[in-house]
């Protein structure tokens, strides 16, 4: 039977737009979204906090002169490290070499006397026993042998003092440490116990002082306890400086501000730390043995919380979680299990629902452990 054209033409139309269809929906449906699978993870974690501290010498000296003169020299490089014992100053020390001559000579002639008063009591004491002189006279002889030897014996001391003050000409170093400008030149008069010459700090070890709030103190115990490191970082809290051990927690609470203040020292070997800096202590305040740790990047923030990708049945699924705190490029988390395999890093255009495949891989991305459940 032959077909009219008409016929004919509606058949070839309809045919032409079945295919015109199955050509759209081949065009319109992507392929998978390559991504790439990490799994979570359990290990011992700490969580550090932040606290601003101040940074402070463990010891500072201020010189003076303990005698008066004329400045004579300044034997150090300011700024520079010195040694306890090292000289720093040296004081004119003509004066104090006259006056400990002086006591030297007098108390020779002192000794001398006294050794001659000595001997008339010697020549006297049988004289005295046959009375041949009068026990006044004898006793007069054993007052002024006795006045002679006291006469010595503050000569001595005086000679002592003269040997000290000239040792106070030369002016050293009390602590080791860094010494900060001299105060004064040579060729200036100093005067005792007023003049400031130099302040050193010292500075290896150093201490740094910071407070915590009091719901802390027990985490702080713990970390003094067990001596655990705290890093000490800069201002910012962006890098780590130093490591330090707390030393010292105070023996109360401020009534004012309920917090209570500590005291971290750090070798700072390096010199790192300089007095005065301000610093972010970092001090742990809580400790799991097993953290579920995941990187932070796989972690996204949705109307209802955090969540992270899983995979079921080759699409993406979000899952909730709960982030407890987040140390560097780790976040530890809580909400899923051990073992569960996670987007990251996470690829554009990544949704719910959306068909995935392992990278380098045409087969659907197979979650191997878990059920991930759906983020409410």
């Amino acid at each position: 039977m032959t077909r009219s054209p008409v016929v004919l033409l509606l058949t070839l139309a309809t045919l032409s737009l079945m295919l015109s269809g199955c050509q759209t929906k081949a065009k319109h449906e992507a392929p998978p979204l390559q991504v790439s699978l990490v799994s979570v993870s359990t290990r011992p974690m700490t969580h550090y906090e932040g606290f601003l501290g101040t940074v402070t010498p463990l010891q500072t000296a201020t010189i003076v002169p303990q005698t008066s003169g004329i400045l004579q020299s300044v034997r150090f490089t300011e700024g520079s490290m010195v040694d306890k014992g090292q000289t720093l100053f040296t004081i004119d020390p003509a004066q104090m070499q006259a006056a400990l001559a002086q006591a030297r000579a007098k108390l020779v002639a002192d000794q001398a006397t006294a050794r001659y008063n000595r001997n008339i009591v010697e020549q006297d004491r049988p004289l005295a026993e046959k009375d041949f002189i009068t026990a006044q006279s004898f006793d007069q002889a054993v007052s002024q042998a006795q006045a002679a030897t006291a006469q010595v014996q503050a000569d001595q001391a005086a000679l002592e003092q003269a040997r000290l003050n000239l040792s106070y000409t030369r002016i050293t170093a009390p602590i080791s440490g860094r010494i900060g400008l001299a105060q004064v030149k040579a060729g200036n008069l100093v005067v005792a116990n007023q003049t400031q010459l130099a302040i050193i700090n010292q500075i290896a070890p150093i201490t740094v002082n910071f407070s915590v709030p009091q719901s802390l103190l027990s985490a702080a115990r713990l970390a003094q306890q067990q001596a655990i490191p705290l890093p000490i970082e800069d201002e910012k809290g962006g890098t780590v400086l130093a490591q330090g051990k707390l030393t010292f927690i105070d023996n109360s609470v401020s009534a004012g501000t309920a917090t209570i203040n500590m005291q971290a020292t750090v070798p700072n070997a390096n010199l790192g730390l300089w007095p005065g800096q301000y610093v972010q202590v970092q001090m742990p305040i809580q400790q799991l043995a097993q953290a579920t740790v995941l990187p932070v990047g796989a972690i996204q923030q949705g109307s209802t919380g955090p969540f992270v990708y899983t995979v079921k049945d080759g699409t993406a699924v979000d899952k909730p979680v709960q982030v407890l705190w987040e140390s560097g490029t780790d976040a530890v988390v809580q909400g899923i299990e051990a073992g569960i395999r996670v987007i990251y890093p996470l690829p554009a255009r990544l949704y719910p629902g959306v068909r995935v495949a392992l990278s380098g891989t045409g087969g659907p991305a197979i979650q191997p452990a878990g059920t991930p459940g759906k983020r409410p």
